[in-house]
């Protein structure tokens, strides 16, 4: 029985192969084990599992406060809501009498556009105050004047 020229040339490329990973299986084991023994050096194996259960019960404890602050956070962001968010200052000049811009209107509302509308009308004889009670940009109690309701509902609130 005659074997191929080509048939032993393939065998020990497979073979040569072989062994080339044989080496680097055992370079690669070599660094392993160099690595654990120096992770567990001075360590027994019933400390070896008390150290490991101990990360094991920081990382519950770990997951557990987490979600606690996920939580938190989230009745935070559900109620800063309703914590002052726009503070809105408009100065006007309504009567064209008096000099500058003496009246005001501050809109003082939440993120529900809730809150208040403080008006100042100054003349040359008096200065009157307004306020109204606002909830959902919308007066409560009394109508909002259309300089209020322009500045609640203004695009780009001022936020604090």
């Amino acid at each position: 029985m005659q074997i191929s020229r080509e048939l032993v040339i393939f065998m020990v490329i497979i073979v040569s192969l072989s062994i080339i990973l044989n080496i680097l299986q055992l370079m690669w084991l070599r660094k392993l084990t160099s690595h654990y023994n120096s992770l567990t050096q001075g360590i027994d194996k019933k400390s070896l599992m008390n150290v490991l259960q101990g990360i094991q019960h920081t990382i519950a404890q770990h997951e557990r406060i987490q979600e606690l602050t996920k939580n938190e956070l989230q009745k935070l962001k559900e109620s800063e809501i309703l914590h002052i968010q726009q503070l809105i200052l408009k100065r006007f000049n309504p009567f064209g009498d008096t000099g500058g811009d003496q009246s005001f209107i501050l809109a003082i509302l939440d993120g529900n556009k809730d809150g208040v509308v403080i008006t100042s009308l100054h003349s040359r004889e008096n200065t009157r105050f307004y306020v109204k009670s606002v909830e959902g940009g919308m007066g409560i109690d009394h109508p909002l004047s259309v300089e209020e309701q322009k500045i609640i509902n203004r695009e780009r609130p001022n936020k604090l």
